[in-house]
């Protein structure tokens, strides 16, 4: 075997494994517990086995969702993780990338996500959210028994206030 023909075949393995770790990168991922598993990879890695982490709920727009994740316990102050995936099927994705959520009130935290904003609330004083936008102020309210709440505004807000039961803006 030639130089020429060795260069080739190392050409054509290195292009394989980098192939093949691509693929692996895309892996779908299927239920609650599989996501969780994702997620604890974006943990740092003195938290991924020892806190605990639970799934808070998903917003979408087009083919793809934020997933967000909620970490801690009563002992353990509550950090929240949104996730990006594509949806490529019934409760399957695919990982796109992991974000930073802006912490906006205590068990309360935004993302500015696809041309909007996802709300993840775990604040059972918080029972609605004021929102002000292109299309006018509306309010969304929170069920009883509701938390963590997750929902997706598509419309960038010029401003929003979270309200507590007797109408007072929770800061």
């Amino acid at each position: 075997m030639g130089i020429l023909n060795m260069k080739k075949l190392t050409t054509m393995f290195i292009a394989l494994v980098f192939v093949l770790a691509l693929a692996g990168c895309s892996a779908t991922i299927s239920g609650t517990e599989e996501l969780i598993a994702r997620a604890r990879e974006e943990l740092p890695v003195s938290d991924a086995d020892t806190i605990e982490l639970r799934y808070a709920g998903l917003c979408g727009k087009d083919d793809e969702a934020l997933i967000w994740f909620v970490s801690g316990n009563e002992y353990q102050a509550h950090y929240y993780l949104p996730i990006g995936f594509n949806v490529v099927g019934e409760n399957e994705y695919t990982f796109i990338q992991s974000y930073k959520a802006v912490d906006r009130a205590m068990d309360i935290a935004v993302l500015e996500w696809n041309g909007g904003y996802s709300v993840i609330i775990n604040d059972p004083n918080c029972v609605a959210v004021k929102i002000t936008d292109d299309a006018g102020t509306h309010e969304i309210t929170i069920e009883k028994d509701a938390y963590p709440y997750v929902f997706y505004n598509n419309l960038l807000p010029s401003e929003y206030v979270f309200l507590d039961k007797d109408g007072n803006e929770i800061n």
